[in-house]
């Protein structure tokens, strides 16, 4: 079973930086989207290498190491 995580940081100036783990594709946008629903203020997204995989190639590589 896939583990995914949110590791939510909070600097002493109320700064937040949130990152996922584990999550391929724009889920992980969608996610933080719902999480962060109503925190003001304003958004620099910076899209990890896993941001532009598909879903699809993570299924294969699990595959063929079986």
């Amino acid at each position: 079973m896939q583990e995914y995580n949110v590791i939510v940081e909070i600097d002493e100036d109320g700064n937040i930086r949130v990152e996922t783990k584990g999550m391929i594709g724009t889920v992980c946008v969608e996610e933080l989207d719902n999480i962060l629903e109503g925190v003001d203020g304003e958004k620099k997204q910076k899209n990890k290498p896993e941001y532009y995989q598909k879903a699809s190639n993570i299924k294969n590589k699990i595959h063929n190491k079986t």
